[in-house]
């Protein structure tokens, strides 16, 4: 190539590229919809909330577990929040979504390979069988072509079909942050519970034990009175019978209490019987207090991780329409070559400078509605998001509503509880008394000893569910995750 054609080539090379910087920089917006969050209505007040209820500006609902005062319960919720595998995996599926990101990036950049090739040609130019001279018929010059250099590879992004991918990738990532949100979220929830849950069993076998001494004491005094003959073999075999029933509960609470103790296991990534140490003293069932805290409906939007998934789903499924209606506009690619080429492989010393550039243009014609069906799933998806998203809002309003009537009721339950164990222990030491003085049967005292094992067991009962109904109320809330290094940053390494 002579000095006149590589100028003029290298003059054409600068104009090209400056058209080219020219066209990026000049290229219309995004083809596609334009995400908006969508502005949903909701109350103002919680129905089922009691004037009372509490007060939103109190930051306690970030660590409500704290309000229980209980520290192995603390100590459980730390340990969770640093070694449960469902939430690691979460933190691997944001690198996953971090990486996506990178790649959709990556697409809108020039791509830079190196090249070495090697190649022979058959050059038919004349028709002469003997070299391809005119005149005759030939197969022509064998050519060989040996090149090492650098390619380049660019499509311009005239229609941002590329800068909408972006859009889904990030969007992408931020619902994978927010679902490691709302995983512990629920993470904490679910520890909360089977602590409590545990604690109740503990509770229950105590109890039960208690009431059991106490009525095989009394089967033993109505064996002595029987023995004795004053009193007839019924009384003593009732007696005997209350306390085997008694008695034959005492499996079921020590097989729920060590199941529950498993799953408190599994929850902080440990292996059956390594809290055992922890949790075999007898603690009492965490208590919830009075007062609860409370955020408005609208810090609903806000705090629940799993709406804020759902909305960043929506904005990702919003991006991909405008990635499927790009491909109904044209595409343009520049590929570039720069290295050096040797017409004659045998001598190495004969490699020469070499460059090219090229563009092609690509506009779709006809491709039986292939791209057609394409935008049309992808906003369908869109409008299965946007109902998806309006879902998880109604969702979590009445879960807030369900946790709170079930809180506020079981509360008064209890409180009825209280006093029927009162009363039922009046009633047992009363009953004793007339039977010691014979003013009533030995009837009386079996069924105010059975009723006072029954109130005393739905007792513990209540508190425990007084206390999950707290949690629930709370994991309803969304409440828990601010408190926890759950950014992806934190986790996982990223910048």
């Amino acid at each position: 190539m002579g000095s006149g054609a590589i100028g003029a080539a290298q003059s054409f090379g600068k104009r090209l590229a400056a058209g080219l910087f020219g066209l990026v920089l000049s290229s219309c917006a995004p083809v596609g919809p334009d995400y908006q969050r969508p502005e949903e209505a909701v109350p103002t007040n919680w129905h089922e909330a009691k004037p009372a209820a509490g007060d939103k500006s109190d930051p306690a609902v970030a660590e409500w577990w704290k309000a229980f005062g209980d520290p192995v319960l603390n100590r459980l919720i730390r340990e969770a929040m640093l070694a449960n595998l469902d939430l690691k995996q979460t933190y691997t599926r944001i690198r996953t979504a971090r990486e996506q990101r990178i790649v959709a990036m990556a697409a809108g950049l020039p791509i830079i390979s190196s090249k070495q090739s090697l190649s022979r040609r058959l050059n038919n130019a004349g028709q002469s069988g003997t070299g391809g001279q005119p005149g005759g018929v030939g197969f022509g010059n064998n050519i060989d072509i040996m090149q090492l250099g650098f390619d380049l590879q660019w499509e311009i992004d005239l229609f941002g079909g590329i800068r909408r991918s972006i859009e889904a990738a990030e969007a992408n990532m931020e619902a994978e942050v927010e679902n490691s949100r709302y995983v512990l979220v629920t993470l904490l929830g679910d520890v909360a519970r089977a602590y409590i849950e545990m604690r109740s069993d503990q509770r229950l076998l105590n109890v039960s034990q208690a009431n059991l001494k106490l009525q095989r004491e009394t089967a033993r005094l109505m064996r002595i009175r029987y023995q004795a003959g004053l009193s007839d073999s019924l009384e003593a075999v009732q007696a005997e019978a209350l306390a085997a029933q008694t008695q034959a509960q005492l499996p079921v609470y020590e097989t729920a209490r060590k199941q529950a103790q498993h799953q408190l296991e599994l929850l902080l990534g440990k292996p059956p019987g390594a809290l055992h140490a922890l949790l075999d003293p007898e603690q009492s069932v965490p208590e919830a207090p009075d007062r609860i805290l409370l955020d408005l409906p609208s810090e609903l939007l806000r705090r629940r991780p799993d709406i804020r998934m759902a909305e960043r789903q929506l904005a990702a499924a919003t991006a991909q329409v405008g990635v499927a209606t790009a491909d109904l506009y044209p595409k343009f690619n520049i590929a570039a070559f720069i290295g050096f080429q040797n017409m004659k492989i045998t001598d190495i010393t004969a490699l020469s400078k070499s460059w090219s550039a090229a563009g092609s243009l690509t506009t779709p014609i006809f491709n039986w509605g292939k791209i057609q069906a394409n935008i049309e799933a992808k906003t369908a998806q869109q409008e299965q998001s946007l109902l998806a998203y309006r879902s998880s809002i109604l969702g979590a309003l009445r879960d807030v509503e369900d946790s709170l009537v079930a809180y506020a009721q079981e509360k008064d339950r209890r409180a009825a509880l209280i006093q029927a164990v009162e009363s039922n222990r009046l009633a047992l030491k009363l009953s004793k008394e007339r039977y010691r003085s014979g003013l009533t049967s030995f009837l009386n005292v079996l069924d105010s000893e059975r009723a006072v094992y029954s109130a005393e067991s739905d007792l513990v009962q209540s508190q425990a569910t007084v206390s999950a109904d707290l949690v629930s109320l709370y994991k309803a809330l969304g409440g828990g995750w601010e408190t926890a290094l759950v950014d992806s940053n934190a986790f996982t390494g990223g910048s």
